[in-house]
């Protein structure tokens, strides 16, 4: 008996991070999106287009970097945005018990655990683009792979998982 609830149990998490890594493609193109639509609205007149923001085409060839705060904050607009589509997924599509937390309480943990990734995302990018010179996309998939295994861990010990909500009065029907 406790072999097949382990066997069950290893099976659904597996099933849960492969979802979670659709549910994480979708959110980082969001993510990619945004930050590079902000980078483009403050940088137009340095790159040769919107995709120059991807590929560092500039205008003259000259390299261009944005300054810190512009880089953070089309970041934090990209990391925003993404969090929200990845709430929403996560509760339809990724967790076998996702209405489990489909409530103020879930929703607030979810936030909590993602401000955590927003601070690690921010921490990453300015060690990986301002200290140590890297590439701003190379930086931001390196920074969004840590911060996804952190968010995968987070959410399914203490957002998704049944077995620790221990609210009677406001219980959810599995």
């Amino acid at each position: 008996m406790k072999k097949e609830f382990f066997e069950l149990l290893k099976k659904q998490t597996t099933l849960e991070f492969l979802k979670s890594i659709a549910v994480g493609l979708a959110s980082s193109a969001v993510d990619f999106l945004l930050t590079a639509v902000f980078l483009y609205a403050h940088g137009h007149d340095f790159y040769v287009g919107f995709w120059g923001v991807f590929s560092g085409a500039t205008v003259g060839n000259v390299p261009y970097s944005p300054t810190f705060s512009v880089y953070i904050t089309a970041t934090v607009i990209g990391f925003i945005s993404a969090v929200f589509v990845n709430y929403v997924l996560s509760l339809i599509f990724v967790y076998k018990y996702g209405n489990v937390g489909k409530n103020k309480y879930g929703f607030i943990k979810f936030m909590f655990f993602s401000a955590i990734g927003l601070g690690l995302t921010s921490l990453g990018s300015w060690i990986g683009y301002d200290v140590i010179g890297g590439n701003i996309w190379i930086v931001k998939l390196i920074v969004q792979f840590i911060v996804f295994v952190y968010n995968f861990m987070m959410r399914k010990l203490f957002i998704f998982n049944v077995n620790f909500i221990r609210d009677d009065e406001n219980t959810i029907n599995l």
